[in-house]
């Protein structure tokens, strides 16, 4: 089975690391021949050659380049793929206006934001889908609700290979609260740094500092609310690095994520390094964090609350040490393996094969 994964990201998040996964593992099942096409330059593209995966360029990351157009067509000439997945919006438009001119392949969404569909063609480019997949049950309930056939969806959670990540800490010598992801509105990282707000002058916290790794358009605006709320020493802001890297350094993760996520790859990610997870109370994080089990939930946008749970997290070890213990062990349901397999699956219910 030929299976062409198209991905138009231009920066490397979550998304492009779900590729690489599916990638990896299509080329390690036997029967499979997959292919990714990305835009030229694309981050990802340097994690595809080290793992020596087979990919292909489009010339940019615009859905509606005529040239993008052109090269799909050809590549899926050439390629002649039984399965054409995308996993972005972007990837999204584009294959679905080749599905409209070829129907000789079967075409899957994967759709990773819980954001309502807009009217006209981005709704219209998923209902070209054969399939269309939601990496949460938020986002599939979402989906239907948009009018996207409900026997044409299906929920698969986004996976991660937790041996990737250090278990080996290099902690700094003060407490070091931390966040990962883009510096976008709807990582809600203002709401972090009013929460640290809070901490200022708190009698029960130790020496901390806060690291938060990541770029986006916020950054100059959130350096500016650290100066407002004379935080500007306590904060790191790091630029992008990846949360492999970072998230050792971290004794406590945060997640103030305030609307829009899929199924949250940095919560698997603080998991897997064995790092407390605090995380606000989107649906789709609530799907994945069992409040005092592996992780600490507040409610949405409540800075008080975050700085509350930072505080119970910091002077509580065995708090800690039971939200480790835990989460290493939820991880394990949500690996690129298992991803993986579902995605087989499902090729294989599209193209008859139920074998």
């Amino acid at each position: 089975m030929k299976v062409l994964l198209l991905d138009l990201g231009k920066i490397m998040r979550g998304g492009q690391r779900q590729v690489f996964y599916l990638a990896r593992h299509l080329t390690r099942t036997p029967g499979f021949t997959p292919l990714v096409a990305v835009p030229k330059n694309a981050p990802l593209i340097a994690l595809l050659k080290e793992a020596n995966l087979p990919f292909t360029t489009l010339p940019s990351s615009c859905d509606y380049n005529p040239l993008n157009t052109l090269r799909l067509r050809s590549v899926i000439k050439s390629f002649q793929p039984d399965i054409v997945h995308t996993n972005d919006a972007k990837g999204a438009s584009l294959a679905a206006l080749a599905k409209k001119m070829s129907r000789a392949f079967k075409l899957v969404h994967s759709r990773r934001v819980s954001y309502r569909l807009k009217p006209g063609w981005s709704k219209k480019k998923y209902l070209h889908g054969d399939a269309v997949v939601a990496v949460s049950r938020e986002i599939e309930d979402v989906l239907v609700s948009c009018g996207v056939p409900k026997e044409t969806t299906s929920t698969i959670h986004s996976g991660i290979d937790a041996s990737m990540y250090p278990v080996e800490s290099r902690r700094h010598p003060v407490l070091t609260i931390g966040a990962v992801g883009a510096l976008s509105e709807q990582k809600g990282f203002e709401v972090l740094i009013e929460a640290l707000a809070h901490l200022k002058g708190d009698p029960s916290m130790p020496d901390w500092q806060c690291m938060i790794a990541g770029d986006g358009p916020l950054r100059q605006e959130l350096k500016h609310l650290a100066e407002e709320l004379d935080l500007a020493r306590s904060i790191l802001f790091l630029g992008y690095r990846d949360s492999r890297e970072v998230l050792p350094e971290m004794d406590i993760l945060t997640i103030p994520s305030i609307d829009g996520e899929g199924s949250n790859a940095v919560i698997k990610e603080g998991w897997a390094t064995h790092t407390p997870v605090i995380t606000s109370d989107l649906p789709s994080n609530l799907e994945l964090v069992t409040h005092e089990h592996d992780g600490l939930v507040f409610r949405n946008r409540n800075a008080a609350e975050l700085a509350s749970a930072i505080v119970r997290v910091a002077t509580d070890p065995d708090l800690a040490r039971t939200l480790v213990e835990r989460g290493a062990e939820s991880v394990t349901r949500y690996t690129d393996q298992t991803m993986a397999e579902q995605y087989v699956a499902l090729y294989g219910r599209l193209l008859g094969r139920t074998e």
